[in-house]
């Protein structure tokens, strides 16, 4: 099944994401929670959603998001480089009223309220200026390993 398009969480609570479209880029980005698996001591995906698409290369833009809080997160990019594939993953756990930024490949970093998205900015000097401020997270390596049958 193919994932929904993302409708942004209207709540008063809501916590903004700013995700890094490379220019270039061809592939897709996703949203993705999860819960964690008790039993198996792993994460479960809850629900996966596009966030955006491009079989054509990118012009490169940042999308920006609003979620829910408190939820564990998963921002994956899967880029399609001629024969081969690069997917990358960062998790996060936001929190009521902040704000971050997601760069393929790296982790999430909160950034200020002032923070103003760039899509020509350097995504590694965005993500060194504000990596000091720690962020929740969860472990991705955790992810739990289901036969396509049994997801959901």
């Amino acid at each position: 099944l193919l994932p929904l398009d993302y409708t942004n969480y209207q709540g008063s609570d809501a916590a903004t994401i700013y995700v890094l479209n490379q220019k270039s880029n061809v592939g897709t980005i996703y949203l993705g929670s999860y819960k964690f698996n008790e039993k198996d001591a792993c994460y479960d995906m809850v629900d996966r959603y596009q966030l955006e698409s491009n079989f054509l290369e990118s012009k490169g833009k940042v999308i920006v998001t609003r979620v829910k809080p408190g939820i564990q997160y998963s921002v994956s990019q899967i880029k399609n480089r001629g024969t081969y594939r690069i997917d990358s993953h960062s998790s996060f756990i936001p929190e009521a009223g902040k704000y971050y930024y997601i760069a393929s490949g790296s982790k999430a970093v909160e950034v200020p309220a002032s923070f103003i998205p760039d899509p020509n900015a350097n995504e590694d000097n965005v993500v060194r200026q504000y990596e000091k401020t720690p962020i929740k997270f969860w472990n991705l390596k955790k992810l739990c390993s289901r036969a396509w049958w049994h997801v959901g």
